[in-house]
């Protein structure tokens, strides 16, 4: 069996075909998040449309974080001995008429389950994704590549958080936007078809290669331990992310005065800055050669700009600390890439360790609004709750300064 840098031997940069692949395998994973970061903005035309409880709403957004939480590890193991670009079609095809499903609910029960069978579908690609590098892209543009993809991540979100009440209104109903969104991702999956042609793809016969692999991935888990610290690092950046979208705007209403028409436009500065920001991702991976540095140093970031958002009364410094804090993932593109430069880690390995890493970040951006919720129910205040939040995101430091130092070649392969 081949090993990740050998896979792409002979090539001497990623085709274009590559890149529209790799991108649009991206593209999917951001249409789908939407389903979760704009359920807010949807929420109130849908509680009312169908008469939602509060406990029927937060199901509703638990379910799309668990799912692919759960869901991620055991395919990143099932599924990684099959051709990516199978396993991604397959999962586009599906996810569109669920999302279709979701407009057509007539009622909770209806909407829970088809939005559950979306994300679970959905957590195809996420598991896979790691594999397409491996047969479209060069070793030394993986991080490029993924910052693009979260710069394109951030425009969508963006526009979709900053106009998605805007579109509900001039549709006249909450579910032409899953409409919307089904056609979506549909077109996506066409596209996709035409752009990942295997026959055009570097490297061939690549499902041949993932089944005969010799040792289990899940052997990684034990073997990259390394991996678990990667993971960490990320729980901790997504449970702050979200308890901050989750929780600020309330937060800003009741004891800032600062109402949610204004609140609401300062959470876009987590996307604004990103949008330009995140294309340094793979500069950001050349640069930062001491990984422990690479995970370290977001962490801290992330906890020291998570407590200046929610202690600082002006709105001018709220909205730089927002800013920054959004600006905190251009490292993310990087950090992700760390399993493939694990020494001696076969392709269906870094999709195992790459699925663990997935289902923490998942885990965080489930936890970060459980936290704020369960300690501001306790003591009663939820300024407490989002303080103890920033602060237990500790750990992420921890296992960032827990990684062992690891100088990277300016190609990007481990030396």
């Amino acid at each position: 069996m081949q090993s990740p840098t050998a896979l792409s031997d002979g090539v001497e940069r990623t085709s274009l075909r590559g890149w529209a692949v790799l991108l649009l395998s991206h593209l999917q994973l951001s249409s789908l998040r939407l389903s979760s970061f704009v359920l807010g903005v949807f929420l109130p035309f849908i509680a009312q449309d169908l008469a939602l409880s509060p406990l029927q709403a937060g199901l509703l957004q638990g379910v799309w974080w668990v799912t692919a939480a759960v869901a991620v590890l055991p395919f990143g193991v099932w599924f990684s001995r099959f051709s990516p670009v199978a396993v991604t079609r397959l999962s586009m095809w599906i996810v569109a008429p669920l999302l279709l499903l979701q407009g057509f609910a007539n009622g909770f029960a209806m909407l829970f389950v088809a939005r559950f069978l979306a994300v679970l579908f959905h957590s195809l690609t996420i598991a896979v994704r790691p594999l397409l590098f491996h047969q479209w892209a060069v070793r030394r543009q993986y991080a490029l590549i993924n910052a693009v993809g979260l710069s394109q991540h951030s425009l969508l979100l963006a526009v979709a958080v900053s106009t998605g009440a805007l579109l509900i209104v001039a549709l006249g109903s909450w579910r032409g936007a899953y409409y919307l969104q089904a056609g979506f991702v549909a077109v996506q999956a066409v596209v996709f078809m035409l752009a990942a042609r295997e026959s055009r793809a570097p490297v061939q016969d690549m499902g041949d290669a993932l089944a005969n692999q010799p040792t289990s991935p899940l052997a990684a888990l034990r073997k990259y331990r390394q991996g678990w610290l990667v993971a960490i690092v990320m729980f901790s950046l997504a449970s702050v992310w979200t308890g901050i979208v989750t929780f600020l705007p309330t937060l800003l209403l009741e004891d800032r005065g600062i109402e949610i028409t204004l609140g609401g436009p300062l959470l876009g500065f987590l996307y604004y800055g990103l949008i330009p920001g995140a294309l340094a991702g793979g500069w950001v991976n050349r640069k930062l050669s001491n990984r422990r540095v690479l995970l370290a140093v977001p962490a801290v970031l992330n906890v020291v700009l998570a407590l200046a958002i929610v202690l600082t009364t002006d709105a001018v410094l709220l909205a730089v600390a927002i800013t920054a804090l959004g600006l905190v993932w251009i490292a993310v593109p990087a950090m992700e890439m760390l399993p493939f430069e694990f020494e001696g880690i076969l392709p269906r390995e870094v999709a195992a360790v790459s699925a663990l890493v997935a289902m923490f970040a998942g885990l965080g951006f489930a936890a970060g609004p459980m936290i704020v919720g369960v300690v501001a129910e306790v003591s009663g205040s939820l300024l407490t709750g989002l303080v103890v939040m920033a602060v237990f995101s500790v750990v992420g430091v921890i296992a960032g300064l827990l990684y062992p130092v690891r100088q990277v070649a300016q190609s990007g392969v481990a030396s």
